[in-house]
């Protein structure tokens, strides 16, 4: 059975980190997420909670999902959140707005990544109650997004989603 406990522990593997975060860049982001991962103090596996998804067809299917650091997202917000992910998906373009987040990296882009200047969906986030809301789009063929990695280096949550558990 698949856990968080197993899954963060496979993530200490340079091996598996390259079956889930490598591949371009001749496995470079899958080296920088290890040596992220590896030095960060605070780090775990957590799930996601899907919100919205829209599928444009052709493999082409974006999520807006919700997560928290130490398990669940709290019932009394998920409903909240749904309604509020729903009406900004359909207000708002979700495809020009989802990411992959195929390696450890700063989960509001960092004000490096283009998804920083795309803040809606995070908008929708409550930090102070420690719930944090992505735009996803899912890479084609590997099914609804359900795991993501986290680490805090120097203060940034940075995160990755493991869709090969």
């Amino acid at each position: 059975m698949t856990t968080r406990a197993s899954i963060a522990a496979k993530l200490d593997d340079f091996a598996f980190q390259k079956v889930n975060f490598g591949g371009f860049l001749m496995n470079k982001r899958a080296k920088n997420s290890h040596a992220l991962w590896t030095r960060a103090s605070e780090k775990g596996v957590t799930e996601l909670t899907i919100l919205a998804s829209r599928d444009f067809g052709e493999g082409n299917v974006y999520d807006v999902a919700a997560f928290t650091l130490d398990g669940n997202v709290p019932e009394h917000l998920l409903s909240e959140l749904r309604t509020e992910a729903d009406r900004l998906a359909d207000r708002i373009n979700l495809r020009e707005h989802g990411y992959v987040y195929t390696c450890l990296e700063p989960w509001d882009g960092g004000g490096s990544i283009w998804i920083s200047k795309k803040p809606e969906f995070r908008a929708l986030s409550r930090p102070d109650e420690g719930v944090y809301v992505i735009p996803i789009q899912r890479l084609s063929g590997l099914g609804e997004p359900r795991w993501l990695a986290w680490a805090r280096d120097a203060g940034q949550l940075n995160i990755a989603i493991v869709y090969k558990p």
